[in-house]
């Protein structure tokens, strides 16, 4: 009878041990998970901050460089902004290129204006894919969009500076297979972008530069290299404005053409 106490006694100081570690891994395991931030969340949030400003304008100065001959070419421009979704790039040199205008809608609309043709004219999804004007962003590239209505997310890794999330596109029409990007922990703002083709291979990074205007965080540069190319676009902005007021009218078509 002794013995079978003696049994009885181990048998429940296992039991309570085996318990007890399941307790805390299941308490470590949650601290782990509800540790890290929502990665739809975050993207919400970096958002927010990306399009903080009701509305801004700046002039542009786009540096195109072949990064193996070190050739360059310079165009200049100019661009407004309003909320999440219009936006209009219009080109004001070379001479060659005056005049020439993207604009920017709700809906993924993105619109083309050739002076040479007189007429706007309604971009494919097609088209949204080649590139902008010889540059190395794709017209989809420069166009304004939510990522958080546009890319479904999810938490890669962090460090002590930054979240580095995967971003698949909700729409199977995207020539991307899935964006990686960079997002500052402190300020919220994308660092970093990586982009991947169909076939997973990673073919385009973008980075970016920021300044504070007025308690707001705004991106007045960003390059883009085409890793396969080897040639970096880069964009400059200044005389940045925000919150001017601009109104919906400077983004129609009849203004795109220019009347």
């Amino acid at each position: 009878m002794k013995k079978k106490k003696n049994n009885f006694n181990l048998d429940m100081k296992i039991n309570k041990t085996l318990i007890t570690f399941l307790f805390f891994s299941l308490i470590y395991s949650n601290i782990k998970v509800y540790g890290q931030p929502d990665a739809e969340q975050l993207l919400v949030k970096m958002d927010d901050v990306v399009f903080a400003t009701k509305d801004k304008s700046s002039n542009i100065k786009m540096v195109m460089i072949n990064q193996k001959s070190g050739k360059e070419k310079t165009k200049k421009a100019v661009m407004m902004q309003k909320g999440v979704d219009m936006k209009l790039f219009r080109y004001t040199f070379p001479k060659s290129d005056s005049g020439i205008a993207t604009l920017s809608l709700p809906n993924n609309e993105i619109y083309l204006y050739l002076p040479l043709f007189k007429k706007p004219k309604k971009i494919t999804n097609l088209a949204e894919k080649n590139a902008f004007n010889q540059s190395d962003f794709s017209v989809s590239d420069m166009a304004t969009k939510s990522y958080a209505d546009n890319f479904t997310a999810e938490l890669v890794s962090t460090n002590e500076y930054t979240y580095v999330v995967d971003l698949k596109p909700k729409s199977d029409e995207s020539s991307y297979s899935h964006l990686v990007v960079y997002i500052n922990k402190e300020y919220l703002y994308p660092e970093q972008f990586d982009y991947y083709n169909k076939k997973n291979q990673m073919i385009k990074k973008a980075t970016y530069n920021y300044t504070k205007i007025d308690n707001y965080w705004i991106s007045d540069e960003v390059s883009m290299e085409d890793l396969k190319k080897d040639h970096k676009t880069t964009i400059y902005m200044s005389d940045i404005k925000i919150n001017q007021g601009l109104k919906d009218e400077l983004f129609t078509l009849e203004n795109l053409a220019g009347k």
